[in-house]
């Protein structure tokens, strides 16, 4: 399944249908910004989206329209009543799940699985305690971490593939732009 992200889809093969991949950063909105365009993308190739949030979505529709993606045709739903879909996005899993048991978690992710979808999980590191997030990225098929620091009056960027079916051995760095991310490729991968 194809991020929209040219350069990611080339390095990586993109997402692998019917898997369950965790994007996590410690705080800020590329995760999303990934999950949008690739929730975009899918729709542009005749793909259906479920998006599950507990965010506004008003203002998930103006970040997609923001780096010109079409957010119509999306469905946003506020619960896990999966239904027929190429691609389900939970946003912020760190939220539906801080006061959960490890045993909820585990049976919530196995019905996920379970689905013939591609699920794209979201989460803010530090928000579960230790465990969960352990367990989140055991069950998880991949793990995409979104990564910035800023060094001298300049942000770096990075994208960091812990885990994945498609095994990445790279930082990758990119900036974000009108399109959303944009691969930084005067590194060869």
């Amino acid at each position: 399944m194809h991020t929209g992200i040219r350069e990611f889809d080339r390095i990586t093969g993109g997402i692998p249908e019917k898997s369950m991949i965790l994007l996590e950063e410690e705080l800020g909105c590329m995760k999303s910004i990934f999950a949008q365009k690739t929730a975009s993308e899918t729709l542009k190739n005749g793909g259906k989206v479920l998006y599950i949030t507990r965010r506004y979505i008003e203002e998930i529709k103006e970040e997609m329209m923001g780096y010109g993606m079409e957010p119509d045709g999306i469905e946003f739903v506020d619960d896990f009543n999966m239904v027929d879909h190429d691609l389900v996005v939970v946003d912020h899993i760190s939220i539906t799940f801080m006061h959960s048991e490890v045993d909820d978690i585990i049976n919530l992710l196995n019905d996920l699985k379970k689905s013939d979808a591609a699920v794209l999980l979201l989460s803010d590191t530090g928000i579960l305690d230790e465990r969960q997030e352990r367990v989140v990225r055991a069950m998880a098929d991949g793990v995409i971490r979104f990564k910035f620091e800023d060094k001298k009056d300049r942000i770096y960027r990075t994208i960091i593939i812990l885990k994945y079916r498609n095994a990445v051995d790279a930082v990758i760095p990119f900036a974000i732009d009108g399109a959303g991310i944009s691969i930084d490729t005067r590194k060869r991968f």
